[in-house]
């Protein structure tokens, strides 16, 4: 055999080969990367439906332990009145305690200013004003929330101003019971839905947690209601987006989360009408839900 033929030389690739093998890895990315970004989106959406179920079933366990009295969108609890233990803040502070955040609960309590704004009596109180800052809690993060900064106090989720009420001077609602307040029934309405963390305009559209941030749909602070409350769908912009902080608002496709009285959460869709979003916000006013919910 010639010594040529043993060593003959392989034929390497044309410049045509090399760009039909780069245009088909192109091809394959480009389709590889949407449904990887479904995937990481879904994993996303799913992480916020738990938060929300953990939220709405803190809830419930605050209201189990205390008489029955639903925690307020801002105010006094558990006691309607000054007291010593009393928590001073919005929703997400009374929560704490049951969401495995007792340590930052304790930590808002300051013995030096045991009640900076005066509404305690003075006496024991864990503060908003003492929360240390920016404090991150994780349950009331959602990933997909791209308005959201570690360096801020800030949640990603909004308490139904119709069912949550003030309780500074206005208990007679603020300690509405559970369940019984909720007479068109604990799985036919709405408690937290996704909100961003910071909006461009509307009332509380920064969503500081442990004031008043997260009310959303509030008659008692003139947030839009009806079916003018319906959710906004991915507002434009990241630091703030286009939003009405008086409204939901959602980071993700199609629809948003919310969390439901009985602990159950569910992805509402884009398809929703105000008539029946609005009948899920509502606890007492035996509205029925439509087919699009």
């Amino acid at each position: 055999m010639p010594l040529q033929t043993l060593f003959r030389r392989r034929r390497a690739f044309t410049l045509i080969e090399l760009l039909v093998v780069i245009a088909i890895i192109a091809i394959l990315v480009g389709l590889l990367v949407p449904a990887v970004q479904k995937v990481r989106e879904a994993a996303a959406r799913g992480e916020c439906q738990n938060n929300l179920r953990q939220i709405s079933l803190a809830t419930v366990h605050a209201a189990d332990t205390c008489d029955h009295k639903i925690v307020p969108s801002i105010g006094l609890y558990p006691s309607q009145f000054p007291a010593d233990f009393n928590s001073d803040g919005g929703n997400f502070l009374h929560l704490l305690p049951w969401i495995e955040q007792d340590p930052l609960y304790k930590s808002s309590y300051t013995p030096s200013n045991p009640d900076p704004d005066g509404r305690n009596g003075g006496l024991i109180t864990y503060s908003q004003w003492n929360v240390p800052r920016p404090t991150k809690v994780k349950s009331y993060i959602c990933p997909s929330d791209y308005t959201h900064r570690d360096s801020d106090t800030l949640a990603s989720y909004g308490a139904n101003g119709q069912v949550f009420k003030d309780g500074y001077g206005q208990w007679g609602a603020a300690c509405a019971k559970f369940p019984a307040s909720i007479t068109d029934g604990t799985s036919n309405t709405i408690f937290y839905t996704d909100k961003l963390s910071y909006c461009s305009f509307g009332g509380y559209n920064y969503n500081y947690w442990p004031d008043w941030g997260p009310i959303i749909a509030s008659s008692e602070y003139g947030d839009p209601t009806g079916p003018a409350a319906t959710p906004q769908w991915q507002p434009v912009g990241s630091w703030p987006a286009n939003c009405d902080g008086g409204r939901p608002s959602s980071p993700h496709s199609a629809g948003i989360n919310v969390a439901l009285g009985d602990g159950s959460t569910r992805f509402v869709t884009q398809a929703i009408s105000g008539g029946t979003w609005w009948a899920a916000m509502t606890p007492d006013q035996q509205d029925q839900l439509g087919v699009d919910w």
